[in-house]
């Protein structure tokens, strides 16, 4: 027998199946804690951001028709999340937010980041993915830490797949020249195949999570 999709587990635990629920919330948990982790100034706040996103869910779930999936439907809740965590650490309103434009960086300079890596060029990757826009860093995260496509990325996000090639583009010369910074070369070429080495750096770090 096939496993439910979630749309299928969603239906279910609209229907008053908690289990179901529990199934669909634990399915998608890894993932959005991954959304966030390297989105703070404190490794703590990753826990409250990921629960703030699933009872978001829990609260939300009746509104959900379906018109969409499941994992845009989680998405759009957790960069909502995202949203008012960054609006309250730069005391900024709602208006002068914007993803396009701040970046994690700007938040506390002097933090750290939650992700640890072991290769020095690694841990320059995954700093640098803090010091580019957050529309950038979430585009290139979700093609290097999860691995989506660009029409996986558009649909996830509820963008053009336009856009998302031009975020990805954009991002990923931004993210080279960090690199080349944090690596003590601002002229360092960085190849894609670097990038994709260190990306698989970071995937096997959240597989063994």
């Amino acid at each position: 027998m096939a496993e439910p999709d979630d749309e299928e587990l969603l239906d279910a635990w609209k229907g008053g199946d908690n289990e179901a629920g529990n199934d669909l919330l634990g399915r998608r948990f890894r993932e959005i804690t991954w959304f966030f982790r390297n989105k703070v100034t404190n490794e703590a706040d990753v826990a409250d951001l990921v629960s703030q996103t699933f009872l978001g869910c829990l609260s939300s779930r009746d509104a959900f028709r379906g018109e969409t999936s499941f994992r845009r439907f989680l998405y759009t809740i957790a960069q909502n999340v995202l949203r008012e965590y960054i609006r309250k650490k730069t005391k900024r309103s709602r208006e002068q937010m914007d993803f396009g434009v701040v970046c994690i960086d700007d938040l506390t300079p002097i933090s750290m980041g939650s992700i640890i890596m072991r290769r020095r060029e690694a841990q320059a990757f995954v700093d640098g993915l803090r010091r580019i826009p957050v529309t950038d860093q979430i585009v290139l995260e979700l093609k290097y830490f999860e691995g989506l496509t660009g029409p996986e990325i558009a649909e996830t996000l509820d963008i053009p797949e336009g856009t998302v090639r031009g975020r990805l583009r954009r991002g990923l010369e931004r993210l080279r020249e960090e690199v080349g910074k944090s690596l003590g070369d601002a002229e360092k070429e960085v190849a894609p195949e670097d990038v994709e080495s260190w990306a698989a750096d970071v995937r096997a770090l959240r597989d063994a999570d």
